[in-house]
């Protein structure tokens, strides 16, 4: 059996491996390059390996740099967690937390400030990402994700039921008094990068309300839902939106909410790792979050857009 290489050689090979980059690992461990390549020299010297293909311009991991990545990652995440638990669990220190970029923009950083004022003490950093990042990878605490059915092995809590439904301008708004009167106007829709077959679009949304749609004027199909948002707020299209998204410019007086017929998408989890579910700054941050989850849905706009009890 071979002797457990210096630790400190390993934590090179993990900064540099995770980088791409022995400069950025540098930065990062707050050594020098070259106190850093002579690390990665004695750890592929004692493991009797080549670890890089040392490139012109760049860095690539061997099939046994490969092999070995994975182990060091989480060997480094757990100590890390470790020593995190040690002592008082408080909540302080930095919260990532990661997201879709409509949730983060139109519904999660408009109440963080009430989560900051509760806990001066934690700094909260959000990735807004339609990419589902992974949590040692990106150092992400906690997922809010977008789905039907969250990993059973991790830990997740349900927050919200989204739906879709149209959004106009308020120019247009007492123009459009039944779906069909939708049938000749200008149309956009999205589909993000998690879109699937099945997933809500116009055509599902009129046959859910009984309409016929075979000539639809669908003008452009976004992978952003913010610019289908901006569309109907700049009155160049109607559009099909999540009624979270749409939340916040509706309540400002931005958009408008024709009609009240809704259609059932996906919906919102708070996801971890399930060995860091009970860490005291996840707990604090899931207990806020589904009591604002909670404040929305009994709000006025909740119980007009969004069906009560079908979680």
């Amino acid at each position: 059996m071979k002797r457990l290489p210096p630790l400190t050689s390993l934590q090179a090979f993990e900064a540099v491996s995770r980088h791409m980059s022995i400069k950025l690992a540098a930065e990062e461990l707050l050594l020098t390059p070259t106190a850093i390549s002579h690390r990665l020299k004695t750890l592929e010297t004692q493991l009797d390996v080549q670890l890089f293909h040392r490139l012109t311009r760049s860095l690539k991991l061997t099939t046994e740099g490969e092999l070995l990545r994975p182990f060091v990652t989480n060997a480094f995440s757990n100590l890390k967690q470790g020593i995190e638990q040690l002592g008082t669990d408080e909540v302080d220190g930095e919260l990532v937390v990661t997201t879709t970029r409509s949730f983060a923009w139109s519904w999660l950083s408009p109440r963080l400030p009430n989560f900051s004022r509760l806990y001066p003490e934690l700094e909260v950093k959000v990735i807004a990402s339609d990419t589902v990042l992974d949590f040692t990878r990106f150092s992400v605490d906690v997922s809010i994700r977008y789905t039907n059915s969250p990993d059973p092995e991790e830990h997740a809590a349900w927050v919200l039921d989204d739906y879709v439904m149209p959004i106009c301008s308020r120019r247009i708004e007492n123009k459009i008094r039944r779906p069909e009167d939708l049938l000749t106007r200008d149309l956009v829709e999205y589909e993000w990068l998690g879109f699937e077959v099945g997933d809500p679009n116009w055509r599902a949304w009129f046959n859910s309300v009984g309409v016929e749609a075979t000539n639809l004027r669908t003008i452009a199909n976004f992978s952003d839902e913010i610019m289908c948002i901006e569309a109907a707020m700049d009155d160049r299209a109607t559009a099909l939106v999540s009624v979270i998204a749409a939340s916040r410019e509706i309540e400002r007086g931005r958009i408008a909410a024709p009609l009240p017929m809704v259609l059932r998408d996906r919906s919102y989890y708070l996801v971890c790792p399930a060995k860091r579910a009970q860490s005291a700054k996840i707990r604090a941050f899931q207990d806020w979050l589904l009591k604002e989850a909670d404040i929305f849905r009994d709000s006025p706009y909740g119980m007009k857009f969004i069906p009560q009890g079908d979680n």
